[in-house]
């Protein structure tokens, strides 16, 4: 006993050491194995201070709307947030992992993330910074990643852009930005329309420093059916309360596959009277009604259709029209607005020339009896006939008053008339002429095209009566013009045949060419005509939805609407800044013609009432990425209003905007200005530039001088064009791209590639540790246990025990 207390004594200090050994090696392995299983990533942050070299991310996220495609809704979502609803959020999540991954990674690295459509808004405000354009320029990431929360609530823009911009902007972004390391990331749809012909794009990829790696990450799928409204138009036409108006609603099919009974819904939103406030709680202040639904029965691929249905309201004001198709794979394109502008009945000038001083003549009742029908038929324009001697004091302040002026075979026009009609043409009134036989053409040359006027479409030559030769005796006497449906559209099926029984005598000659290399002094040259003044409000826009005006005095295109048999032009229209003028080369006294008479002339003027009528019409929508303007009298309202943006629910948030008091040359009095530009906002850095940019039904909120309120909608719409989801072969682009070298890879592809990237190192190094923990903990173990030495071998000997008994 005193043998093993005293080998106890000695070796307890050992046997305590390897079992305390034993116990940490076994808990070292536990820690080992939970870590594996919980993915730790490490303590990369503490490894950047000991680091030096710095890598530089930039990364492109193209925001464009058809990135809104929703093709791959069914498939699994990016960590169950639903970043994989649609192609830009495969490319937030694309996004997300990259930064999780950094955020694991050794070495310092640096974030630059600019989206397209900020960095196109930014290039179109005349700025080429990408510090500008950039969410994040050049930041450096830290342990967190809360870096990006901001891109992450991010969603895609209804702007039309291509990534051209974003490329410039961060070529220069990279250049002056030091890193050992530069990636540059895009992701994109990569659509044919873009991607296509991809020279522009080459060009920029060009522009990059050497050394940077370009991957393209791939965030679209198959594209599933997509259909668009791409058009929704009122009918040119007087637009006036309490008569109805006709608008068109176009649909184009952009799937490769027909499309088959799809409903298109339509409704009017009322702003009338009763609407005294913006009502946040609701999607609109005005009252919603809805229309019969129309149904699209066949679109072949790529095939598109017009829809007409007609709106009556009977309240003055600005309302507002829609209509929406089922949702399909982008649905934005699925619903487009326009505003409907309706006015009380307005005055219409007819000047005549009749002997006597009868001022209900016969030229006078044929235009005057056509406007205003009387009887049950309204027609919105209210005649005032006058005689020539008004014209001679009148000015543009007292033309103003008029929405469309006729002139009848008066026999000359003086230069301060001339110019009194330039202006009033200029910033949108309508011009009608009709030259019989008392007209002077040297008086009509001189005041109408002289000192750069340009009211008549050529030089009035001479009188040219109808021949009689067999090239014209078998014809009509007045034949459809080549521009023949911008004023005579509903004759279009009846043809010639139409004016089978209107007979034309003779009718004055134009020279349309002759005006360039007229006498100056005659003032016949109209190379450069007279700019229209500052006072126009014009409203870009070359898409369906939006009236398009122009603020300049140049005469547009010389359109012939009716020409005589022997080819001669009989009717022409050409415009004039904003306005119109219509110059139809006969009286209407039927000296030369019984086309007054005829039913075809009923048409024919109805139809260039509503023309002439349309100049001064105000704009029915805008594109969303278009300053935002409205103008006001200063007597009738203050300059405090309040803009309340589209919003798909309720409730709604108003922005307050104050105008600017502006006085433009030769206005009798000042208005107010109220404009919000998108791009400069971009410029300043806004933070709700998204507010602006959305598209749909808005509100402005005006406060009149007498203290109430007026609340009116106005309408913003996309540009047509990334509506065609058709991919382009990344094959192809790879090819179109070179000698720069670009690596594809999809977004799934990515996902998966960060994740595994961000960890493999760090467990690379566990597993190994792991495995020299699990070893040391079997040496230990053995070494802490006892073993006793196995038995010595001896000969085996018999027992005499049995055998004594």
């Amino acid at each position: 006993m005193d043998f093993l207390l005293q080998s106890y004594r000695k070796q307890k200090k050992w046997i305590r050491l390897r079992q305390l050994l034993l116990l940490l090696s076994r808990i070292a392995v536990a820690a080992l194995l939970v870590a594996m299983l919980c993915g730790w990533t490490g303590g990369g942050r503490a490894l950047q201070m000991l680091g030096g070299t710095t890598t530089h991310h930039v990364v492109i996220l193209d925001d464009s709307y058809s990135m809104g495609d929703s093709s791959f809704a069914s498939t699994p979502m990016v960590d169950n947030t639903g970043l994989a609803a649609t192609a830009y959020g495969r490319s937030l999540g694309a996004l997300q992992d990259l930064t999780r991954r950094l955020v694991a990674d050794e070495g310092n690295h640096q974030l630059t993330v600019m989206r397209a459509s900020r960095a196109a808004m930014t290039v179109r405000a005349g700025s080429e910074s990408g510090d500008t354009a950039a969410d994040l320029s050049a930041q450096t990431i830290s342990g967190d990643g809360k870096l990006i929360n901001r891109v992450m609530s991010t969603s895609v823009s209804p702007i039309r852009t291509d990534i051209g911009a974003a490329l410039d902007l961060a070529s220069e972004l990279i250049s002056s930005t030091p890193a050992d390391t530069t990636y540059l990331y895009i992701a994109s749809d990569f659509r044919e329309r873009d991607w296509g012909s991809a020279e522009r794009l080459a060009a920029s990829l060009r522009k990059m420093p050497a050394g940077v790696a370009i991957r393209m990450i791939d965030c679209a799928a198959t594209p599933s059916a997509n259909l668009a409204v791409t058009d929704l138009t009122p009918v040119q036409d007087v637009w006036v309360a309490g008569v109805p108006v006709v608008v068109n609603a176009t649909v184009k099919n952009f799937s490769a596959s027909p499309a088959k009974n799809v409903p298109l819904q339509t409704r009017v939103i009322r702003y009338g009277d009763d609407v005294i406030g913006v009502d946040a709680t609701r999607k609109y202040s005005g009252t919603v009604e809805s229309l019969p639904t129309m149904m699209i029965e066949s679109l072949p691929p790529g095939g598109q259709v017009t829809k007409s249905f007609q709106v009556f309201i009977t309240q003055t004001g600005t309302h507002a029209v829609e209509v929406s198709l089922p949702e399909d794979s982008l649905k934005i394109d699925n619903t487009r607005s326009c505003t409907l502008p309706l006015t009380d009945a307005e005055k219409v000038l007819i000047v005549s020339n009749e002997s006597g001083g009868d001022l209900q003549g016969r030229s006078a009742y044929h235009v005057a009896s056509v406007l205003n029908p009387g009887s049950q038929v309204r027609i919105g324009a209210v005649p005032d006939v006058k005689p020539p001697s008004f014209l001679r004091s009148a000015t543009w302040e007292t033309l103003a008053a008029y929405r469309a002026i006729y002139l009848v075979d008066l026999p000359e026009i003086n230069r301060n008339t001339a110019e009194a009609l330039q202006r009033y043409v200029q910033r949108g009134g309508g011009l009608a002429m009709f030259l019989g036989s008392e007209v002077s053409a040297t008086s009509y040359n001189e005041s109408l095209l002289g000192d750069q006027r340009t009211l008549l479409p050529g030089l009035l030559t001479e009188i040219v009566p109808v021949g009689n030769d067999g090239a014209v005796k078998n014809k009509a006497d007045l034949q459809l013009g080549e521009a023949s449906q911008t004023l005579l559209s509903p004759l279009q099926s009846a043809g010639e045949a139409a004016f089978a029984l209107v007979g034309l005598t003779q009718s004055w000659d134009l020279d349309l060419e002759a005006e360039l290399d007229a006498d100056p002094n005659a003032g016949t040259n109209l190379e450069n005509s007279a700019e229209a003044t500052a006072d126009e409000e014009s409203n870009v826009s070359a898409s369906a939805g939006t009236r398009g005006t122009s603020n300049s005095g140049n005469k547009g295109p010389i359109r012939r609407v009716l020409d005589r048999a022997d080819g001669l032009p009989f009717v022409i229209q050409h415009d004039v800044g904003r306005g119109r003028v219509v110059t139809v080369l006969a009286g209407l006294d039927g000296q030369w013609t019984n086309w007054p008479g005829d039913p075809t002339f009923v048409v024919f003027l109805l139809q260039t009432n509503a023309m002439l009528w349309s100049g001064a019409s105000p704009p029915t929508g805008r594109y969303v990425d278009e300053p935002l303007t409205r103008v006001v009298s200063v007597r009738q309202y203050t300059g405090d209003a309040a803009y309340v943006p589209p919003t798909d629910e309720p409730p709604r948030v108003s922005i307050d905007i104050n105008a600017v008091e502006t006085q433009s040359e030769g206005a009798s009095e000042p208005t107010l200005r109220f404009e919000i530009a998108p791009e400069e906002m971009v410029i300043e850095g806004e933070s709700n530039v998204d507010d602006w940019l959305r598209p749909g039904i808005s509100e402005w909120s005006l406060i009149r001088s007498d203290g109430s309120t007026e609340v009116s909608p106005t309408v913003g719409v996309i540009r047509i064009g990334e509506s065609d989801l058709k991919r382009a072969s990344s094959a192809e682009i790879s090819q179109s791209l070179l000698p720069t070298e670009v690596k594809f890879v999809s977004s799934d592809a990515w996902s998966d590639e960060n994740q595994v990237a961000g960890s493999s190192t760090l467990m690379l190094f566990l597993l190994g540790l792991l495995g020299l923990m699990l070893a040391a903990e079997q040496a230990l173990a053995y070494w802490a246990s006892y073993h006793s030495k196995p038995a010595v071998a001896s000969s085996p000997t018999v027992s005499t025990r049995g055998s004594a008994l």
